[in-house]
């Protein structure tokens, strides 16, 4: 009997890899990410393993053998879930695995920001001690921090800035759900309400094309003079464009990126300014979360192909013959 080929689109961590080698499955390692490239070498496999690379209704027509395609990470937006679900195939990812390195990362761009530890280091590196009398930062103590969206690390990112830095926690999210863990969370009642009273926004939440540009010019007019915006989500919930405006003119003290509308963004006009940080698409890649994203997606695929319900399916309600 023939093993199950598994097509690994780009470089794992090795734990991942040994999780289905145990289970007696084969790796294919394609030349590249490309379309062309994934087409070349698809059709034979029963499943994919794919971190940020488009998985395309092309790549899909060439693989007449597919039955399951695990995301390495949380977000599916780069993959064709439509043409998966008409294909009858399940799209699996898997949703805490990252959880944690990125709140850190946002908790660490919100302390950089207030305390202008990166201008200041670039300050220094060129001879500039004396900025050490003119940057002067700001506490995240009794701050208001605003949160758009409540999932996994939007709670994580509330937890550790309430419990660990004195911050109050507003939240615009319509479908949230308040437990008694979270009773310190006040509830906003629209998004300008929360833009126009928090001292920092963060988003949180998935992108689809009706929340493209949710954080436009008229939604960066709401906020403060003095506060921040972190974006740690999909580089589509915000107008770039509006954003560069926004900070040139002082409309807003300053922000921190980690995901952009174009990656790479190339010699982007945001890096122009001193007001922002930059990072790049990195907030998940500690060692920890990549372990966990490569072996959680490695028995989304096990499960799936011995019959089993996979822990996480995003298209599971459209599909059959796959167990509930």
């Amino acid at each position: 009997m023939n093993k199950p080929k598994v097509l690994i689109v780009q470089e794992i961590a090795e734990e991942g890899i040994e999780v289905l080698k145990d289970a007696g499955y084969e790796i294919v390692v394609p030349d590249g990410p490309s379309e062309e490239a994934l087409s070349n070498v698809v059709g034979d496999c029963d499943a994919i393993l794919v971190r940020t690379t488009n998985i395309t209704k092309k790549t899909l027509d060439a693989a007449s053998s597919l039955k399951v395609i695990a995301r390495h990470g949380v977000g599916t937006d780069n993959i064709n879930i439509e043409a998966a679900t008409a294909r009858n195939i399940p799209v699996c990812n898997v949703p805490t695995s990252n959880s944690n390195a990125v709140a850190e990362h946002v908790v660490g761009l919100m302390l950089s920001l207030a305390h202008q530890i990166n201008r200041a280091d670039k300050a220094l590196r060129n001879g500039r001690f004396e900025v050490r009398h003119t940057y002067t930062g700001t506490e995240l103590s009794n701050k208001v921090l605003g949160l758009i969206g409540f999932g996994n690390i939007g709670r994580l990112v509330a937890h550790k800035c309430h419990h660990g830095l004195g911050m109050h926690v507003k939240v615009f999210d319509p479908y949230i759900k308040k437990t008694e863990e979270f009773n310190y969370v006040e509830v906003a009642d629209s998004l300008d309400e929360l833009l126009a009273e928090s001292d920092f926004v963060s988003l949180h939440l998935p992108y689809s094309p009706d929340l493209h540009h949710m954080i436009n010019e008229e939604k960066l007019s709401k906020f403060k003079s003095t506060a921040y915006l972190v974006n740690c989500a999909r580089g589509g919930l915000v107008d770039e464009a509006a954003l560069h405006k926004a900070l040139k003119n002082n409309i807003i003290a300053g922000a921190a990126l980690d995901v952009f509308e174009e990656e790479p963004p190339g010699n982007h006009p945001l890096f122009e300014l001193e007001n922002i940080i930059v990072t790049p698409h990195m907030a998940a890649h500690t060692k920890e979360s990549l372990i966990n994203m490569a072996t959680g997606a490695a028995r989304s695929i096990i499960q799936v192909l011995s019959g089993e319900k996979p822990a996480s399916c995003v298209n599971m309600d459209a599909i059959e013959g796959v167990k509930q």
